[in-house]
């Protein structure tokens, strides 16, 4: 790492990892720090996940929907299992879902954003805009509002994905819009947009609609619940 970075953020991120033990969720096998020329360094030993990216993945044409029930089935799984250790992911994206060698189990990666609910929060309260890809982002993360960051702002975030992968657009982009009005768009919590309520029905998947409400509270309340819906949407 170069100078600067946050031992504390990043200690927090290699706990979080060893924490986790689930099979869409990248492993962390070693630690190993050191000092060299008054700079700090911190190695962590990943598992090598050789599938790619969802997003190269992507690059090649939109999920069907079966893969992307798959896909988004097991990662509501992964989410549920990080919520159980009190943990906000916080950058749920399609870089940072890798897949394994099977090319079908996708894997959630860095957790360099990751918030410890009963730990102490490492963002500024006064900050305009919380940690995040403010495209994946929900309106509370956007609005930094701590309050209301919980598993359900990473529930938002794997909505977006699953949209993405398998509508071609972001539940809040009007045809035409740039992602930067999108954005505008989710932090001022509006409504999400007609053409998605109506592909999004169409695909079979109104779990989506739920899953990127704009209000934490208009989601689905508890892991279980998402995981159970989703069992379903597979069927």
């Amino acid at each position: 790492y170069q100078p600067g970075f946050s031992p504390e953020r990043t200690t927090r991120e290699l706990s979080a990892m060893q924490r986790c033990s689930h099979p869409n969720i990248g492993r962390l096998s070693a630690i190993a720090g050191f000092y060299h020329d008054g700079v700090q360094y911190l190695l962590s030993g990943e598992e090598f996940l050789p599938g790619g990216t969802l997003t190269s993945r992507l690059q090649r044409g939109l999920l069907g929907r079966p893969e992307a029930r798959d896909i988004g089935g097991q990662l509501a799984s992964a989410i549920a299992h990080i919520a159980s250790h009190d943990l906000v992911h916080r950058d749920i994206k399609p870089d940072n879902i890798l897949f394994r060698a099977d090319g079908v189990t996708p894997v959630i990666v860095d957790f360099g954003l990751v918030r410890d609910l009963v730990g102490t929060s490492l963002t500024q309260t006064w900050l305009m805009r919380g940690p995040g890809t403010p495209f994946f982002a929900p309106p509370e993360q956007l609005r930094n509002e701590k309050t209301l960051i919980d598993w359900r702002s990473d529930q938002f975030s794997l909505g977006v994905v699953v949209a993405l992968s398998t509508l071609g657009f972001h539940p809040y982009q009007e045809d035409g819009a740039s992602p930067a009005q999108t954005v505008e768009r989710v932090a001022e919590s509006g409504p999400q947009t007609a053409r998605f309520l109506d592909a999004a029905t169409t695909a079979g998947m109104p779990v989506l609609i739920r899953m990127t409400a704009p209000w934490p509270v208009e989601r689905f309340r508890t892991p279980n619940e998402l995981q159970r819906v989703w069992e379903e949407v597979s069927r």
